[in-house]
């Protein structure tokens, strides 16, 4: 949230700040200490008492004392920073709660805002992020025989439901609570073990956590011979009319989907990690509006390399600066006029990227043209031998990124409009 205080907006922010410190005992917060002067026509807060003191004594032609304007809680645990700076020019201060605003201004506007540090600090009542459009993900399937020889099995870390196609809870289960699910026949599915008497549902079977927060939850689905089993979201079991084999899909917001994104470590250089979590953001959302490739099975992207390689909050866990370069890209995704701009890339070039026509004979795809990668080419290996490890060299080439923002200072911006033409960085949400 965004917090300006200046004299026509002071009503809105004190009436801010007044709400948000109701619950706060009185013991637990500081006031914050009001000043008008009629010269420069505005208002200057401060919640320093050796500072309200010294105007009072040395400035009251200039600065007449109101009084104390409202409470800030006393101590920085749990709440956010609001950052002031003074201009010499304006005569008059400027208070902001954006970290990002107040680095680009030491950055951009030092010389016209002076920084003074942290005025006081405010609740943090910042509204829920934005997470994005839900996107389902095949994790992996069972075949009817695998399923009634043996189970699948879940439990979470917090209290879950279970719910059957129609959105009825079935059952609400305790955190850290096995539920089983075998098959039986013609789609229908049994529940049990967490349950007092087994449930058969048809067709599909739901897990969601309790609360309805999605981004909290974990979910430990106990894949076979796979140390990647635990994910955010909505788990649900969905048999398939079309292959008879029965699903385990992974529903999640957008950008939890992209934190267990598992094609980069997120160890190199930020804007390297910036450019290529952006990439696989523009290609799943294409995959979310207008893919039907696996559309019989009920999802829209699968976790291999097929499409996009999604190893979920194991993964998240491990290499913390996916998370981050998510963070600091959020909703943006990239365009090519008013098309969803779908980036492919491959680890290695030998020199060049190719375009989307010379590769797969197909020109819809204008933005994937034949670009110079000095940065990308491999020290060694031939063009065959490239291909034969699957470098199809279109778009975005990955170590050419990693080179280009390491030991050439590209930002992430910069090295998607390289590699890819004419295409444009949006927010779609």
């Amino acid at each position: 949230m965004l917090i300006r205080f200046c004299t026509f907006s002071f009503t809105i922010i004190a009436g801010f700040f007044l709400c948000s410190t109701i619950s706060f005992a009185q013991e637990n917060v500081s006031p914050v200490y009001r000043f008008y002067s009629f010269k420069n026509k505005a208002h200057f807060f401060t919640a320093s008492e050796s500072e309200k003191d010294r105007i009072i004594s040395r400035s009251s032609d200039r600065w007449r004392y109101e009084g104390i304007a409202f409470y800030v809680p006393d101590t920085p645990t749990g709440n956010r920073p609001v950052y002031r700076f003074y201009s010499l020019q304006h005569k008059a201060h400027f208070f902001t709660a954006s970290e990002s605003e107040k680095d680009r201004i030491i950055s951009r506007s030092s010389d016209r805002w002076r920084y003074e540090g942290i005025a006081f600090y405010v609740p943090d009542i910042s509204p829920p992020p934005n997470y994005g459009p839900s996107i389902t993900v095949g994790l992996w399937s069972f075949t009817r025989s695998e399923l009634r020889d043996d189970s699948f099995r879940i439990d979470a870390d917090k209290s879950y439901v279970i719910k059957n196609i129609s959105g009825t809870v079935l059952a609400t289960i305790p955190k850290d609570v096995t539920t089983r699910v075998k098959y039986l026949s013609d789609g229908n599915l049994r529940v049990y073990e967490s349950v007092p008497e087994d449930i058969v549902v048809s067709k599909e079977v739901f897990f969601e956590p309790a609360d309805g927060n999605l981004s909290d939850i974990i979910f430990d689905v106990h894949k076979p011979n796979s140390s990647y089993d635990d994910y955010r979201g909505q788990i649900k079991l969905r048999y398939s009319d079309t292959s008879k084999n029965i699903w385990v899909i992974n529903d999640l917001p957008m950008e939890l989907y992209l934190w267990g994104f598992g094609e980069i470590t997120g160890t190199g250089d930020d804007d390297h990690d910036r450019a290529m979590v952006t990439a696989a953001r523009t290609y799943a959302y294409w995959k979310l509006l207008y893919s039907t490739k696996h559309a019989t099975e009920g999802f829209k992207i699968d976790t291999t390399a097929g499409d996009q390689i999604y190893r979920g909050y194991v993964w998240e866990q491990a290499y913390p600066d996916i998370k981050k370069a998510a963070g600091v890209t959020r909703g943006k995704v990239l365009k090519h006029g008013s098309d969803i701009a779908l980036s492919p890339y491959s680890s290695w070039t030998d020199g060049r990227t190719r375009s989307f026509q010379e590769r797969w004979g197909s020109t819809l795809y204008p933005w994937c043209q034949s670009v110079p990668d000095p940065y990308g080419k491999h020290p060694s290996k031939s063009t065959a031998q490239l291909e034969s490890e699957g470098n199809h060299m279109v778009g975005i080439s990955a170590n050419g990124s990693l080179r280009a923002a390491t030991d050439h200072g590209w930002s992430w911006e910069r090295i998607l409009t390289y590699y890819l033409t004419d295409v444009v960085i949006t927010n779609v949400y």
